[in-house]
């Protein structure tokens, strides 16, 4: 009995771990593609980049967890093939393992700028440990970044680098920051942070082009516009890792394809964390989940499914990012909202609540960690709620959580 798991990020550490707490007594194998001891992504573009995180508190268990839970741990190795007939995955260096089930916990991979002067020294990504890396030693000699996209990553980096003293300049494709997963209010919230400890935003603006001979120059927009540049990095998404999926002839549609257990087309192969696609039945959709709370829990039901035990996923998704001093917590999915309730607290403590025919499906909170929570705590039964308390800070945020629409 044999459980090979292919990927050591958070969703393939946590697959092993429980797998062993919940009794699995055969031979457990996990494999990275890193030479590093797994660790948390989180910091990568925060606190690790700012240097102010030791590295040995980056790592997501210690190397003698591995050996006391004897968990055959391989780093630096890359999965190439893998044969559902025989059972088997080949490795990079020309092993051959067998498996009696199987976890894909891939990942998802960064897009690439496909523009001219694109692989010019200088232009960078962050997506794993040797990124951050290499972004912090090139930091040394540049003092003008460019940071492209305005998501999660991009913000994060801009106010990293903010920090680290560098003139920052943030290129949005969009008319705003996060502008595909939150409101106007929480963009402009972002907007006007940065705007304040001097983040340079460009809104609106589509890179043409990475001016340089040998390394990079300036960055130049569809408008004309250039923008000195020592550095320059881009955080403009990223796209699930399916291609052993594929090869292998397992169901892929924007992720590997599960049910609610997990399982993949073939029930001896489970996939988890951000390569994976599943139904959500609170949701009532296909989805496809980048986040660490996801990928966690995703593997607890993958294991539990592993040891014997059925359990449907249905977890409540939920995010957090940190800029500067603020904390922005999120939990469940606005796409669809109809409505927002503000309630504002102070002027940097915000929870805006999204609202789709009276039912609350989504909260964002800055700074506000007990809206956060009791928010949390209810939303995955999209309940329906009383507008007006929602909105009075004054109120116990409990009692806005009734069975009656509120007014």
């Amino acid at each position: 009995m044999s459980c090979i798991i292919i990927g050591a990020s958070h969703a393939g550490v946590q697959a092993a771990a429980n797998l062993r707490r919940q009794g699995y007594a055969g031979k457990v194998t996990l494999i990275s593609a890193d030479n590093v001891l797994p660790y948390q992504r989180p910091p990568l573009s925060k606190a690790f980049l700012q240097n102010v995180l030791p590295e040995q508190k980056l790592w997501l268990r210690p190397d003698t967890f591995y050996q006391q839970k004897d968990i055959d741990l391989m780093l630096g190795k890359r999965v190439t093939n893998i044969d559902r007939d025989q059972r088997t995955v080949s490795l990079d260096d020309m092993q051959c393992l067998s498996y009696d089930k199987l976890i894909i916990a891939t990942g998802a991979s960064i897009r690439r700028l496909t523009v001219p002067g694109s692989d010019l020294s200088g232009v960078h990504y962050l997506r794993d440990y040797q990124d951050t890396i290499g972004i912090r030693d090139s930091l040394k000699h540049a003092n003008n970044v460019v940071v492209i996209g305005g998501g999660y990553i991009g913000l994060e980096v801009a106010a990293s680098l903010q920090k680290l003293g560098k003139n920052v300049t943030l290129l949005l494709k969009h008319d705003r920051p996060l502008s595909h997963i939150t409101s106007n209010v929480v963009s402009d919230y972002l907007t006007q942070r940065h705007t304040t400890h001097g983040v340079n935003i460009q809104l609106n603006v589509v890179v043409t082009e990475i001016i340089g001979v040998d390394k990079v120059l300036a960055v130049e927009t569809q408008n004309g516009q250039r923008y000195q540049a020592d550095m320059v990095i881009a955080g403009i998404g990223v796209v699930p890792e399916q291609q052993l999926a594929e090869q292998c002839g397992l169901e892929v549609n924007n992720g590997i394809r599960v049910n609610e257990y997990m399982q993949t087309s073939d029930h001896n192969i489970f996939a988890i964390g951000d390569c994976s696609s599943f139904y959500h039945p609170v949701y009532q959709k296909q989805l496809r989940i980048e986040s660490v709370q996801n990928a966690t829990d995703q593997a607890k039901t993958a294991s539990t499914a592993i040891c014997g035990q059925f359990v449907p996923y249905s977890a409540t998704a939920w995010f957090w990012s940190d800029q500067y001093d603020d904390k922005l917590q999120t939990a469940g999915l606005s796409e669809g909202y109809d409505e927002i309730v503000i309630r504002q607290e102070t002027e940097k403590s915000l929870a805006v609540f999204y609202l789709a025919q009276n039912q609350l499906i989504a909260v964002d909170t800055i700074n506000q960690p007990k809206s956060f929570m009791i928010s949390r705590k209810y939303i995955h039964n999209l309940p329906k709620v009383n507008k007006i308390i929602l909105a009075d800070k004054n109120q116990d945020l409990n009692s806005a959580f009734t069975e009656i629409a509120g007014v």
